[in-house]
């Protein structure tokens, strides 16, 4: 498995990561508005998702969209050196999460500009959490093809 799909397969597995603690925050403790299938949602159909296959599209996107990410991140960990991938991967993650936040608010996107305190916390800790998984998987498939 080459680099980029190592970091896509670490990024796909953080982003499950991240998704479950959305669901929490959101259906058990109820501390978030939105989960981050709702960022897809707004992105892609310009409101929340309405029915089932939109939930489920917007969610496999939103899924996409962070194995991406792991992707750019598996590149960043090699430019500069393999050293410290759980700390880079939280620093990583909260990045990412600034610029998500940020561009809804330079665009203006309806329904996406103003979010309750709650609910940035509660996707801050998700952008950590995704990192920081992201990070530990792809640490963990550098090691095996070193080991192979």
């Amino acid at each position: 498995m080459d680099i980029f799909f190592r970091g896509f397969t670490a990024g796909i597995v953080g982003g499950v990561a991240m998704n479950v603690w959305s669901v929490f925050v959101y259906y058990v403790i109820k501390i978030s508005k939105m989960r981050f299938l709702d960022w897809a949602a707004v992105f892609l159909y310009g409101h929340l998702p309405l029915t089932f296959p939109e939930v489920i599209y917007a969610m496999l996107v939103q899924i996409g969209f962070v194995g991406s990410l792991g992707v750019i991140m598996a590149y960043f960990i090699k430019a500069t050196s393999p050293q410290a991938y759980l700390l880079k991967g939280v620093i990583f993650g909260l990045g990412i999460g600034f610029v998500i936040y940020a561009i809804p608010t330079l665009f203006q996107v309806p329904g996406l500009v103003v979010i309750p305190f709650p609910t940035v916390l509660a996707n801050h800790v998700g952008g950590i959490i995704w990192g920081f998984t992201t990070a530990y998987v792809l640490e963990y498939l550098d090691k095996r093809l070193k080991a192979s």
